[in-house]
């Protein structure tokens, strides 16, 4: 499985335990989100910018300026 393929994965699991807990953190939050960071590291900039507005939604962060480059007016 690829680096973009796995944080897919950790990005999925994380909106379900969201969900779950809405209130806030949660230990496996917090574990999930530290995994996350590890996959970023190994994924490419192009795997990056393709998943960067999923992340932005899930992660409630705005999307990275390279990414917003990317898209046409």
């Amino acid at each position: 499985m690829s680096a973009y393929d796995r944080y897919r994965a950790l990005l999925n699991k994380l909106r379900l335990v969201r969900a779950r807990h809405p209130e806030g953190d949660s230990p496996e939050e917090d574990g999930l989100l530290d995994a996350m960071d590890e996959v970023w590291m190994e994924m490419s900039e192009g795997e990056r910018s393709a998943i960067d507005t999923e992340r932005a939604r899930v992660l409630g962060v705005p999307e990275s300026p390279a990414a917003d480059a990317a898209v046409p007016s």
